[in-house]
């Protein structure tokens, strides 16, 4: 299996999806952005994207600004980030 774990934390169930693949920077992180900033703390949003630098650059230091929590995995060319506002 080709994963790859950017940060490790228990698994949680997201509350919605943003499916950013096959968009170019920076929609996937203004896509990412406005759902987080539009649902209730306590919120998990799972990012799908095939941007290696919106996970692995934009969506960190997104969560790292605002105090959010994220884990990241790759498989298949595809990064499932999940989000939590607090």
């Amino acid at each position: 299996m080709d994963a790859t774990s950017v940060t490790t934390e228990a698994s949680r169930s997201p509350n919605g999806v943003v499916d950013t693949r096959g968009l170019l920077c920076p929609y996937p992180f203004i896509q990412a952005k406005l759902a987080l900033e539009s649902l209730p703390h306590g919120t998990t949003v799972e990012i799908l994207t095939d941007s290696e630098a919106t996970a692995t650059s934009s969506i960190p230091i997104l969560a790292e600004r605002n105090g959010y929590t994220f884990t990241a995995t790759e498989r298949g060319g595809v990064w499932r980030l999940l989000v939590t506002k607090p």
